[in-house]
C-alpha cells in the first residue's frame, strides 16, 4: 500500500512524540510524522533533536535526505545551521552526531532508517549546501506557471529517474490572469513542506508549516499567494511534466477549507492561520 494522499496538513497541529525509529541513532528524538510508507518505512517527518544530544557514528540502511529549519546540528566535523540541506546516501559513514543547542530538521528516509549499509553511491553524495549561498534561478521553470513570479534553487536532481529537492519562491499577491486557470497534474509524486508565507489553492490556504503528499495524476490547482512563499518541493517516482486540464477553475483569495486527509490524520483537519492563535 503507497502513501495516503495528504493535501494538506499544518505540522502546528501534530503533536510530539519519541521518533520510534529504529537503531540507537535517534535516542532521545522526537518526532512529527508528515508521512509514511507502510510497505518499506520510507517516511517525511520533522524531527527535533534536544539541546545536549549526541550519537556515536554509524551507517544507515537508507539515505538520509534533510533541511534544518531551526537550530544547528553536527556530523563530524560539519554544522548544518538554519536552511543548510544535505542528502547522504544509505550506506554513508555518518560521523558521531551532535546538538548543543538542539535543533529541528525536516528530514526524509526512503526506507527504514535503521542501522545497515557497508558501500554507498559516492555520485550521490550531496554532503551540504548552504542554500542562502545558493543562487535563485529562473531556468526550466514552465512559462504558464511565471504569473506567481517563481523563482527556485535545486538541491538535488538525479537526471536517471527524475527525482529532484527544490526550494521554490512565489511572489506576493500573485494569481492567474483573470482570477481563472486550468488545474495541474503531475505523473510523479509531489511532496511539499512550506517553509514560510502562504499558499492559496482549492483546498484552502497553506500557511508555514503547511505538508503535503500529491500521488501522480492528481488535479490541483489554481494557485496564488498574497504574502509570497517559500518552500521546499520533492518530485518523487518518476520525472516532473505539468499536465494542464481543459477546463478552467476560478481562483479566489479566501477558499473554504476543505483538505483531503487519510482517517487516522483527521485532527490536522480544522483551519490553522497563525495569525489567529
Amino acid at each position: 500500500m503507497p502513501r495516503p494522499h495528504i493535501e494538506f496538513l499544518h505540522a502546528q497541529q501534530l503533536s510530539w512524540a519519541p521518533a520510534g525509529l529504529p537503531g540507537p541513532v535517534w535516542q532521545g528524538v522526537e518526532a512529527k510524522v508528515l508521512s509514511r510508507d507502510p510497505a518499506n518505512g520510507a517516511c517525511s517527518t520533522l524531527l527535533r533533536y534536544p539541546a545536549g544530544f549526541a550519537a556515536s557514528p554509524c551507517t544507515l540502511a537508507s539515505a538520509h535526505e534533510f533541511l534544518v529549519i531551526a537550530g544547528s546540528i553536527d556530523i563530524g566535523p560539519l554544522r548544518y545551521g538554519l536552511d543548510d540541506y544535505a542528502y547522504l546516501p544509505a550506506g554513508y559513514p555518518h560521523a558521531a552526531m551532535r546538538s548543543d543547542a538542539g535543533a529541528v530538521v525536516l528530514t526524509f528516509f526512503d526506507r527504514d532508517p535503521g542501522p545497515g549499509g557497508s558501500s554507498w553511491d559516492r555520485a550521490a553524495l550531496i554532503e551540504r549546501i548552504d542554500t542562502h549561498n545558493t543562487a535563485w534561478t529562473r531556468h526550466d521553470i514552465d512559462p504558464s506557471v511565471q504569473f506567481l513570479n517563481l523563482a527556485h534553487k535545486v538541491l538535488r536532481h538525479v537526471p536517471e529517474t527524475g527525482e529532484k529537492t527544490l526550494l521554490l519562491a512565489s511572489g506576493a499577491q500573485t494569481h492567474p490572469h483573470d482570477w481563472r486557470e486550468a488545474r495541474l497534474a503531475h505523473d510523479c509524486v509531489e511532496e511539499m513542506y512550506l517553509l514560510g508565507g502562504d499558499i492559496i489553492g482549492e483546498r484552502g490556504t497553506m500557511y508555514e508549516g503547511a505538508y503535503f503528499w500529491r500521488p501522480p495524476g492528481e488535479w490541483h490547482g489554481p494557485f496564488g499567494s498574497r504574502r509570497g512563499s517559500l518552500s521546499l518541493i520533492r518530485f518523487c517516482d518518476g520525472r516532473h511534466h505539468n499536465i494542464w486540464s481543459q477546463d478552467v477553475q476560478p481562483f479566489v483569495l479566501e477558499p473554504a477549507h476543505r483538505p483531503t486527509l487519510p482517517a487516522d490524520l483527521t485532527r490536522a483537519a480544522l483551519p490553522w492561520n497563525p495569525a489567529r492563535y
